[in-house]
């Protein structure tokens, strides 16, 4: 490449550096944009950024490729006086940093923008610039600074490929400007207000890099003929070094001379810095080649080189190289690059495969083979043995080169069956993993996503069939092996508590219940082997929507939800019987007549079936259990519940819940409390009476119905000392009686919070209110107030240093056992569970949005989580019936057609995607009144719910709309 000072050149005197905005301001837009689904380089998400005009008859908007993304994909530009018009995706380069819009002229009214001439040819060192754009979303930013180095490589603004897209085989120019993000894809202008090159990144040292526009005219001379630029690729990566680092790597001067290799016309010479495995140059480049010419003419740099390989597709190169202190001529056939440009994905239920791009194979020297796993939102494919650089390579011990490939291979698979999974690490070679996974029975809705080449737009298909119905149950002649089974301890009751261990797996359809879709395993314990009832930590199922397997040994069965307790961190599970028949024992759980004490010996059991752990402790103490809400997901909130603490403290268990016995009798469960996608985790395990379930229990084998008669007194204690208590208004007496009663009661129960404000005409507690008693019995500890199955109880209590007797209404707990999930405009619609109740000041309906998917309409307008809708588009809404019945309403009625015409590869005028602008009115958790507005996005965001019945034995069926 010949550098030019240009220090000669006349500056017209006409034009002016204080007029640039004023020549410019029509022409240059700010662009929002919106990543539905990750996709090959980007991520879902959503962000701004910068284009500007280069053909105003044609409506062609200049911009990055990382702003237009390789996936799908909404934008819209907000010119000057806030017209916004939406932008049709039409080219992006399959290698380079830069990509072509189009809008429809005739949308704007009153403006008239002026394109702006790429000018690459008057680009030089030393050049005064102007960078004019969207810099920090702030329109119309105007940042000077000055050309310097025009031929650095294309910098590398991430180490770690995985997270960014980083250019290849260009020159970059670098400059000192303050311009930072949301200015990408502005113009670099001169004075003359002609763009000299693109900004396309920068870094934290006020260095910013822009990409030269010798590629750009190249395609752009093609997009405006409605064509589309041929491109043509070796698999091979080139750098470009100075002469001297020539030198040093053996290509003297004179040598090079002698091949037309010239120092005084051009600034270095290009070498190979990788070969793609599999690729046209795999066998015929090596690392380390210098370039020397193609086809006989000089290829000093990355123009004169791709502008012969975009010239010669299809056809055989003869490429002089330097090597190895000799000169070779070697031969290569050029590839059309669109040929390894992946223009399909597949969405199994929020598990993102498409083929592996070039950009991303050439970035680890892998070859451009196997199906990456761009993102999985179902734990499908276990995140420890995927991880973000892995390639599906084989299912079922069949190679799966490409989604084709794979896509066969499902259609042979049946829901619950294992697939054998073979991933590799496009990165590191010897990175590879084998591993069993099963397809869930609920998945949210499969798709396939394909791109039109005419348009830049996607067709949205819903894939049906192509993962087969569940296999046949298995009859009762299932059975376990457990004469293999080793055990620690050599009694006939630790051998029982060993066959009632169950592997438990739960794969949650989507977020609910301030739970993200995050995968989860872990010990069950069978309380109930004839009605198939297991009891496990909410920490395995705190997400109601998961689809759950329980393992016994060598033997796998699907399991549903049967009931998630209100008050507890206890979850039941439910399988079918049939399946294991009579080979699990039944541990006998009564209820004891006294809870375990301060002192009592216990033995705890934790495991699995196949490997049981014993340990001997000591209760050491007894406490209320006090946790806090995560401030990102409102993870459940545990009040009112007692926890018993061991002395030693069993170490932490990866199994997530312990036995706790007293001579062959399952007194206590160790449980660990869920854990928040946001949070540290502590791994931290309590101990709970076996006593608090069984009613719960009871109900599960009486009926098949989920049970909902849980009724509490909306109010949260704490523990007051006695001798704090009597300073209260406590009378001596009282006091007496309570130790008389419970020797070992060291507090009384005061009301330190209220949950739900009743109405003022209602008796109801205060804070302050010290229990003494209920229904005339002395309240010995929090369980005696915890929950009730009755309307009303009378309490006696002590108000302001007064006693009271007063008859307080229960009321049901509300929010529990989740049931109706609806998906529409990006959002996650459900009955508010019982944490948000607590903490809302005002529930104004009973339809609550927790989180909503990242690129989504609501996401661009800054939507804060954890709110309840009352209105969308002056409909009111109270239930998630009527979110449905507004989503059909609001539907565009031209979506149909679109994805039809999408699908035929139709050229398209406008770039408006089929959506709605709607309104909506929100309430924060804080009481606050919220209304926006925003525009749907009904091809990306297809709406769907999922909802399940009332028997616990019921699945969770999934309905689109």
């Amino acid at each position: 490449m010949t550098v030019s000072s240009g220090a000669n050149e006349d500056t017209p005197n006409k034009y002016s550096w204080n007029t640039l905005q004023d020549r410019l301001r029509a022409s240059v837009v700010s662009i929002s944009i919106s990543f539905p689904i990750p996709f090959d380089t980007e991520s879902n998400s959503i962000g701004y950024a910068t284009g500007f005009v280069v053909d105003a008859d044609q409506g062609i908007i200049l911009s990055n490729r990382h702003v237009m993304g390789p996936g799908p994909s909404s934008h819209k530009a907000t010119f000057f006086d806030n017209q916004e018009v939406f932008l049709q995706p039409t080219y992006y380069d399959p290698e380079h940093d830069f990509s072509f819009f189009r809008y429809d002229p005739a949308e704007l009214k009153g403006i008239e923008p002026r394109a702006i001439r790429l000018a690459p040819e008057k680009a030089h060192s030393g050049l005064e610039i102007r960078v004019v754009g969207n810099n920090s979303n702030e329109k119309m930013s105007v940042h000077q600074g000055e050309l310097s180095q025009l031929d650095r490589n294309a910098p590398v603004y991430d180490r770690n490929p995985k997270k960014i897209y980083n250019d290849i085989n260009t020159f970059y120019y670098q400059a000192s400007t303050t311009s930072e993000g949301g200015s990408s894809g502005s113009p670099v202008v001169d004075i003359a207000g002609d763009a000299v090159a693109i900004k396309a990144g920068g870094n934290r040292a006020a260095s910013n890099y822009m990409m030269p526009l010798q590629p750009v005219k190249y395609a752009f001379d093609y997009i405006r003929r409605g064509e589309i630029p041929p491109r043509g690729t070796l698999q091979a990566v080139f750098r470009h070094m100075t002469h001297v680092q020539a030198e040093r790597l053996g290509l003297e001067a004179a040598a090079a001379a002698s091949e037309g290799v010239c120092a005084d016309e051009s600034t270095g010479v290009l070498i190979v810095h990788k070969v793609v495995p599999n690729g046209p140059a795999d066998g015929v480049l090596q690392v380390g080649d210098i370039m020397i010419g193609v086809n006989g003419a000089a290829v000093p740099g990355f123009p004169e080189l791709f502008g012969i390989i975009d010239a010669e597709i299809g056809c055989s190169i003869s490429m002089r190289v330097f090597r190895k202190s000799q000169f070779i001529t070697v031969h290569a056939m050029v590839q059309d690059l669109y040929e390894i440009m992946p223009t399909r994905t597949l969405n199994l239920g929020n598990c993102y495969l498409h083929d592996l791009s070039f950009q991303e194979a050439a970035s680890g020297s892998a070859p451009v083979t196997g199906v990456k796993i761009s993102m999985d939102a179902t734990s499908l494919f276990p995140s420890h043995e995927t991880g973000q650089r892995k390639v599906i390579h084989a299912i079922n011990y069949q190679i799966t080169p490409n989604l084709n490939a794979l896509i066969q291979v499902l259609r042979s698979v049946h829901r619950g069956q294992p697939l054998v999974v073979t991933v590799k690490d496009f990165h590191d070679p010897r990175d590879e993993a084998m591993f069993v996974t099963y397809f869930p029975q609920v998945t949210a809705p499969i798709l396939m996503y394909t791109r039109s080449i005419a348009t830049g737009f996607w067709a949205v298909e819903p894939v049906y069939g192509l993962i087969g119905a569940p296999e046949p149950k298995l009859g009762p002649a299932l059975s376990v092996d457990y004469a293999n089974l080793t055990s620690t301890a050599d009694d006939s009751f630790a051998s029982r508590v060993q066959q009632c261990m169950v592997w438990i797996e739960t794969r949650p359809v989507c977020p609910a219940d301030g739970q993200y879709a995050i995968g989860r395993s872990g010990t069950g314990l069978v309380v109930d082997p004839k009605r198939g009832l297991v009891l496990c930590s909410t920490r395995l199922l705190p997400n109601p929507t998961s689809n759950i397997s329980a393992t016994f040994g060598s033997a796998r069965a699907n399991a549903t939800l049967a009931y998630i307790h209100p008050l507890y961190p206890v979850a039941f599970v439910k399988y079918d019987p049939a399946l294991l028949a009579d080979i699990i024992p039944d541990l006998g759980l009564l209820k004891p007549d006294r809870r375990l004490g301060v002192g009592d010996p216990v033995t705890v059991f934790a495991g699995t079936n196949s490997q049981l752990k014993q340990c001997a402790a000591t209760v050491s103490g007894r406490q209320l259990l006090t946790t806090t809400p995560c401030e990102s997901c409102l993870d459940q909130v545990f009040i009112n519940t007692e926890k018993f603490l061991l002395s030693p403290t069993p170490t932490p268990m990866e199994y997530n819940i312990g036995v706790v016995c007293v001579n062959d009798q399952v007194r206590g469960v160790l449980l660990s409390l869920p854990e928040c996608f946001h949070c540290t985790y502590t791994n931290k395990y309590f101990g709970f009476d076996i006593a608090l379930v069984l009613p719960a229990l009871s109900q599960l084998r009486a009926s098949d119905i989920v049970p909902n008669s849980v009724r509490v007194l909306d109010v949260e204690f704490s523990c007051l000392p006695l001798a704090t208590a009597r300073a209260f208004g406590v009378s001596a007496h009282r006091l007496q009686d309570i130790l008389h009663s419970a020797p070992e009661t060291r507090s009384v129960l005061k009301v330190c919070r209220i949950l739900h404000i009743r109405p003022a005409d209602m008796v109801s507690l205060e804070i302050g209110d010290i229990v003494l008693q209920i229904n005339g019995r002395n309240v010995e500890h929090i369980d005696d107030v915890a929950c009730f199955d009755c309307d009303l109880v009378q309490l006696t209590i002590i108000r302001q240093g007064r006693e009271l007797v007063l008859s307080i209404p229960t009321t049901p707990f509300q929010g529990a056992n989740t049931n109706h999930i609806v998906y529409w405009a990006g959002m996650y619609f459900q009955q508010p569970y019982h944490t948000v109740l607590q903490q809302a000041t005002r529930p104004v309906s009973n339809v609550y949005v927790f989180t909503f998917t990242d690129g989504s309409p609501i996401a661009m307008e800054s939507f804060h989580l954890k709110m309840f809708v009352s209105e969308i588009s002056k409909n009111p809404i109270n239930t998630l019936d009527d979110v449905v019945r507004v989503a059909k309403l609001v539907r565009d009625p031209n979506l149909a057609e679109f994805n039809k015409r999408v699908a035929r590869n139709e050229k398209m005028s406008s770039g408006t995607i089929p959506g709605r602008d709607v309104i909506i009115h929100i309430v924060m958790l804080n009481g606050e009144d919220v209304v926006k507005s925003f525009r749907t996005n009904d091809q990306y965001f297809p709406a769907w719910q999922l909802h399940r019945g009332p028997r616990i034995d019921d699945n969770w069926v999934l309905e689109e709309f």
